[in-house]
């Protein structure tokens, strides 16, 4: 949001720099981000004076030249050549002396050029006799600018105009300060730490003068999204251009003009925070308006030219006798905008619910300036001051005669009441901070106060328009804005009571995890929890009021934000990938909503970049199993390795512990790694963390000896039915040589082109160790043997030798 700092001292007296009032309003709680300096005199107007041309003679070796000698106040004349057909003897003249830098109207600072002594054909030229152009002053160059004859030769040239010095400030508010969303409110703020009175500005309008009847009736008709609609009937307006005090500071504050009447209904929204909405009365049929929402879906044009669905018992509507107008705090329809033939207008001054507009703003992908402050609280006892400040105006810089305010008004507004502790208040902010100037500060604050007398209580009344105060708690963070939480000071003792947790710290393991796989190369990812509602089943939680149509549900699965991250890095030629995510599921239940938080992992691509001395290897089922192992070891848990159909996997494993499914792993199924186009193959691991969570223990860790003797490892190919799970295999293997085999592990599963039907290949890994000694070719080839034969009798499986 743009603050004018000129605009803003009209409501409130201060004498802070701009650059002091940034630090100020900072503290309050409302960022300043940037502050930049408009209007004055441009730098580039240094070195330019006043001078008087004393001559204007033809240039002996060029018509349109003239040799001209000019006073500037120094005594001697300076001779300077001047191309302007207007230029004679006695005017007053801005010369730009030698070593001014000019940069011409309407161009960057690359244009710019400095003022040299030189010849023009053949004759000497000490300066420049500039033009309005020349000057970065505007856009004429018809001639050069002939100033007041009174001026006096010598004189700064940028002293004699009236430029404005000015400065604009951005303000980032935070989502809850729409009170603060203009400058009034901005100045409400400022004003209670000054602990001085903001001034509303002069309507320029005295409602008792107004004595025409408004001529067109409202009917509220869904009173339960707009509660109060106030307006003004002006007739005989002249829509024309902005006088330009108007102008300027609508261009200030980085506003388009667009004509006066529109104009002052954006002045008035940026100066007290309300929006307004003029209607051309004239093209209002039937002369009335009614508020209502459409009895079926229909098409409307809005002000941008675009055509919109307006939903049934959805979109709140500011409608003629016959047709929609406008939607309600949006924006306002083709068939209603004020034009160049407008003779009279409509004034709309509303409060309208926020949550309607906001529905209506985001399914429409429609956000304004009007939308942004109604939808989050504008201030509903506002709306007839401010109609009456746009009428002042409007008749002011369009002429015309006003109507009486018409107000239609379906609820009250009340304050709301808080109980404020003092001692509570206290002990929350760290201070005790005097009564009398807590009551001082929240009554600057416009929040009333009612004492208990002698008691701890204070019964405050807060305006309807701090939308974002509803507790104890909102009212101490209004006053420690206010208060300064430099003015809190660090005490010189402070103490600390140390309480022994044997709950281990889910959020501690959590991050202790996620540096471990980021030291073993993945890199974390974080993807939205929203998703398209075609990913979605029976079971999805779908939002009331989505942000867009691709955001529609809570995501039920983690595989598809990390395919879509694989897919992004891939588009941008970064095929080596290993990722990992922690995030939330969510699905509807028959008890209410769940949400549930895994851990997932992907690689795809080569494990290891290229490099000169290391053979690069691409990920594969390996590279996620190893993972899985070391999630079992590194938690010091145990599980039963089994296979998983799922249908997020073409074919994949899983570690059951406690009868449960701990973790699941494979790669990813064909059909979707081709709906994200993805290129390469791609191995997918899913943890449940609040499992594991569950089963971790916090139990002593236990030790072993490191092997003494080496370890052996083999691996076999092997052709087995579908339906044999590797649990068996790996059962079958161990208890063929079970004082030899360590482990047993699955490389890579295979199911496809020369594969018998019905088929699958395992490409297993087989370590080998004796505890006693170092194993001799012999022996390992016999145990070899031996788990051959159990695999073949046991598991019908045949050995692959290509």
């Amino acid at each position: 949001m743009t603050i004018l700092y000129s605009w803003l001292k009209e409501f409130v007296e201060f004498d802070y720099t701009p650059a002091e009032l940034q630090e100020r309003l900072t503290m309050l709680g409302l960022e300043v981000a940037g502050v930049e300096r408009i209007g004055g005199a441009p730098a580039s107007l240094d070195g330019v004076v006043v001078g008087e041309v004393l001559s204007a003679e033809k240039h002996p070796n060029a018509d349109r030249l003239r040799i001209c000698q000019v006073d500037l106040g120094q005594g001697e004349p300076v001779q300077i050549v001047c191309g302007a057909p207007n230029v004679a003897a006695g005017q007053k003249v801005p010369v730009a002396t030698i070593g001014t830098t000019l940069q011409p109207w309407g161009k960057g600072p690359e244009a710019a050029f400095e003022i040299k002594e030189g010849k023009i054909r053949g004759e000497r030229s000490a300066g420049m006799i500039c033009a309005e152009d020349e000057l970065g002053l505007g856009p004429g160059h018809d001639g050069i600018l002939v100033l007041d004859p009174a001026l006096v030769p010598g004189t700064p040239f940028a002293s004699t105009l009236d430029l404005q010095e000015d400065y604009v400030l951005e303000v980032e508010l935070t989502p809850n300060r729409v009170d603060a969303a203009s400058h009034y409110g901005v100045a409400r703020d400022l004003a209670a730490l000054l602990r001085k009175p903001v001034r509303l500005p002069d309507p320029g309008i005295d409602p008792a003068s107004l004595s025409r009847p408004n001529p067109i009736p409202v009917s509220i008709q869904d009173g339960s999204r707009c509660k109060r609609y106030s307006s003004i009937h002006i007739e005989g307006v002249t829509v024309a251009e902005s006088p330009a005090w108007l102008r300027q500071r609508i261009e200030a504050i980085g506003l388009r003009p667009i004509n006066n009447i529109v104009d002052v209904t954006n002045y008035v929204l940026h100066e007290l925070g309300h929006p307004l909405h003029a209607f051309d009365a004239g093209q209002l049929r039937g002369g009335q308006i009614v508020v209502r929402t459409p009895a079926g879906d229909e098409p409307f044009v809005t002000l941008d030219q675009t055509e919109r669905t307006l939903k049934a018992g959805e979109d709140l509507m500011i409608c003629d006798a016959e047709r929609p107008l406008c939607i309600a705090g949006v924006m306002g329809g083709l068939n209603s905008g004020v034009t160049a033939e407008t003779r009279s207008i409509f004034l709309e001054s509303a409060y309208f619910e926020p949550g309607t507009v906001r529905r209506s703003a985001r399914r429409m992908g429609l956000s304004t300036d009007s939308s942004w402050r109604f939808e989050r609280g504008a201030d509903p006892n506002m709306t007839v001051t401010a109609a009456l400040r746009a009428a002042g105006l409007i008749l002011q810089v369009a002429g015309g005669t006003a109507s009486q305010v018409s107000d239609v008004r379906l609820a009250d507004f009340p304050p709301k009441p808080v109980a404020l502790s003092v001692s509570k208040a206290h002990r929350l902010i760290g201070k005790a901070i005097p009564r009398e100037e807590i009551i001082g500060i929240l009554r600057a604050l416009e929040i009333g106060v009612e004492e208990d007398a002698g008691g701890d209580l204070l019964h405050l009344l807060v305006p309807p328009y701090r939308v974002d105060v509803h507790r104890d708690v909102d009212v101490l963070e209004d006053l420690l804005r206010v208060y300064g939480y430099n003015s809190v000071e660090i005490p010189a003792l402070m103490s600390q009571t140390l309480v022994f947790r044997q709950r281990q710290d889910r959020f501690r393991l959590r991050e202790l995890y996620a540096s471990q796989l980021s030291a073993a190369g993945f890199y974390e990812i974080l993807n939205n929890s929203l998703t398209r509602k075609s990913l979605g089943n029976e079971s999805a939680v779908h939002l009331l009021n989505p942000l867009s149509e691709d955001l529609g549900i809570m995501r039920q699965s983690m595989l598809h934000g990390v395919l879509e991250t694989l897919r992004h890095n891939q588009n941008r030629q970064e095929e080596d990938l290993a990722v990992y995510e922690f995030g939330k599921t969510y699905a509807r239940t028959e008890h209410g909503f769940r949400e549930h938080e895994w851990m997932a992992l992907a690689v795809s691509g080569l494990r290891h970049p290229m490099h000169w001395e290391v053979k690069p290897g691409a990920s594969g089922l390996g590279t996620v199993a190893r993972e899985a192992e070391r999630i079992l070891r590194w938690f010091g848990l145990s599980g039963e390795l089994a296979e998983c159909e799922d249908p997020e996997f073409d074919y994949g494993m899983q570690v059951i512990t406690g009868g449960r499914q701990l973790l699941r792993y494979g790669k990813t199924a064909g059909a979707l790694a081709k709906r994200y186009d993805l290129r390469q193959d791609v191995y997918y691991l899913l943890l449940d963390w609040e499992y594991l969570l569950e089963c971790y223990s916090t139990a002593d860790p236990q030790y072993q000896e490191i092997p003494l003797y080496p370890m052996v490892q083999r691996d076999l190919s092997l052709l087995l039915d579908r339906g044999v799970p590797f649990a068996e295999l790996r059962r079958l293997a161990q208890a063929a040589a079970p004082e030899l085999i360590r482990s047993a592990r699955l490389h890579d599963v295979y199911q496809g082109k020369n594969i018998p039907e019905g088929k699958k290949s395992y490409l297993i890994s087989l370590e080998l160790r004796d505890s006693r000694q170092t194993l001799s070719d012999k022996q390992v080839d016999q145990a070899m043997q031996q788990v051959i034969a159990a695999l073949k009798r046991g598991a019908g499986a045949e050995i692959r030798t290509s």
